[in-house]
């Protein structure tokens, strides 16, 4: 693994350790909090090193989900709302450069909670759960349009889907807030996999490795010992065997949160890391 420094800030330049990756992810803990979310990046081994990119320049929104495709476009979905309200819920094509998103196709009325991209059939695809029913959804990422596929079973009674990834053999998995477990399926119906060593209480990241070595990472918020939170990077395998508990952010903020809130993660296939690293660098040197 190795880093270039500008200063005290040090950014991943090219991953070459399997165990590391290059993240990107909407931050919902910006300031004020009723601001945009920002686009930040970090490696997977080293969170609290997490360098800012841009604002993603929609406010009174939270970005609940966002991942790559194949080509390597950034993709986000605006469907958690914040507190002072907003009603531009939808599909945006996030610049990677900038952070700033813009919307794709049509705004949608359709919430999703997470995104995913499956490479087996090169398809985005959304969950969303209401009143303790999860459904799968895909997202067309020419024109922004939401359509159902159907339901999951194998879930809770009572259950609050919040995270979801995809492996490189298109298994489905699902992050259950409520109960803090999550659930495997090569379709519809879901097993447990893991149940979490963690109380997660905040929007969650999910996402699987799957050009690389299909390792999963889920970027955990939660309780820590009161009245302080923790926000964490956590992997986990894919065939059951391990869910390991991960560096942080860093310390909380004077307020008393953590620095960063995931409302995802998401991770560039290869080969393309190495030169997305080099841009994002280019850009934050002609900002000094």
């Amino acid at each position: 693994m190795h880093k270039v420094l500008f200063g005290t800030a040090a950014l991943l330049v090219l991953v070459t350790n399997g165990s590391a990756a290059l993240i990107y992810a909407p931050n919902g803990l910006a300031r004020p909090i009723s601001g945009p979310d920002t686009l930040i990046v970090f490696d997977s081994a080293d969170p609290k090193g997490f360098v800012t990119i841009g604002s993603m320049n929609v406010p009174n929104i939270g970005f609940g989900g966002m991942e790559f495709d194949r080509q390597g476009n950034l993709w986000a979905y605006a469907s958690i709302y914040k507190p002072t309200g907003g009603a531009a819920g939808g599909l945006y094509k996030v610049n990677m450069q900038t952070g700033a998103a813009t919307v794709q196709g049509t705004l949608s009325s359709q919430p999703l909670e997470d995104l995913a991209f499956n490479p087996v059939n090169d398809t985005m695809y959304g969950i969303r759960t209401q009143n303790n029913v999860t459904k799968l959804y895909t997202v067309n990422l020419t024109t922004g349009a939401v359509s159902a596929v159907g339901a999951f079973t194998g879930l809770p009674s009572t259950h609050h889907a919040m995270g979801f990834a995809i492996d490189s053999a298109g298994a489905f998995y699902v992050h259950d807030l409520h109960n803090d477990k999550i659930f495997r399926g090569t379709g519809l119906e879901l097993t447990e996999l893991y149940a979490l060593p963690q109380d997660t209480n905040f929007s969650q990241g999910m996402t699987i490795d799957w050009s690389r070595d299909n390792l999963g990472y889920h970027a955990a918020v939660g309780y820590g010992v009161y009245p302080h939170y923790f926000s964490q990077v956590n992997t986990f395998r894919t065939d059951g065997s391990s869910y390991v508990l991960g560096p942080d952010f860093g310390p909380e903020l004077p307020d008393g949160m953590p620095p960063v809130e995931c409302g995802d993660v998401a991770i560039m296939p290869v080969p393309e890391p190495a030169s997305v690293a080099l841009l994002v660098i280019g850009t934050l040197l002609r900002r000094r």
